[in-house]
């Protein structure tokens, strides 16, 4: 006979008595993920050359401060002047991004040649992520998930009312720490 389903007090005692038969650890996944983009953050800025450490410096400040927003412009800031340091420190790393602007922008009307990497600021950044991969520096899955990032960079960058939660904001810190700013999805 199946047990009484709206006796709350029989519900009560056949998950304590589960939760005996079957012990588990209980752990706050409340505090967890944060703590881990945290350090992600912090492990990211010790290792960080002089040119973005500042950025990323801001950006545990204001993640600490819950201060979201900021913490996501900080971060991206930080992980596309490391892109910019990727094609500064390959040998050729400006003639290759320069051949893929050219191969894909080269006939636009606003067609502007890449001949240092300063000139990469002229370029919007959505841009740059596509000449990127098509010079070879990452891959399209890469690519996908920086112009993620940057949709969510340019809510948060402007004035559209837009607040990113926690988890939102460690979900972007974390990808762009640990896939960028590593260098594990670079290919150069």
């Amino acid at each position: 006979m199946p047990p009484n389903q709206s006796d709350p007090l029989e519900l009560v005692a056949r998950l304590k008595n589960l939760q005996e038969t079957y012990p588990t650890p209980v752990r706050d996944t409340a505090h967890e993920s944060p703590a881990q983009a945290l350090q992600s953050l912090v492990d990211a800025r010790a290792a960080a050359p002089a040119e973005y450490a500042d950025y990323l410096h801001e950006a545990v400040t204001a993640y600490e401060n819950g201060l979201y927003r900021a913490a996501i412009l900080m971060v991206w800031a930080a992980s596309i002047e490391h892109l910019y340091g990727v094609v500064r420190a390959r040998k050729g790393g400006v003639k290759a991004i320069q051949a893929a602007n050219f191969s894909r922008y080269g006939t636009a009307k606003n067609y502007r040649e890449i001949k240092k990497v300063d000139d990469l600021l002229y370029m919007s950044e959505s841009q740059f992520l596509q000449i990127g991969e098509d010079a070879g520096i990452f891959n399209r899955n890469a690519r996908q998930v920086l112009i993620e990032r940057l949709s969510l960079r340019n809510r948060c960058g402007h004035p559209t009312g837009y607040r990113p939660g926690r988890e939102e904001t460690v979900v972007f810190i974390e990808s762009l720490t640990l896939n960028i700013l590593t260098g594990s999805w670079l290919n150069w």
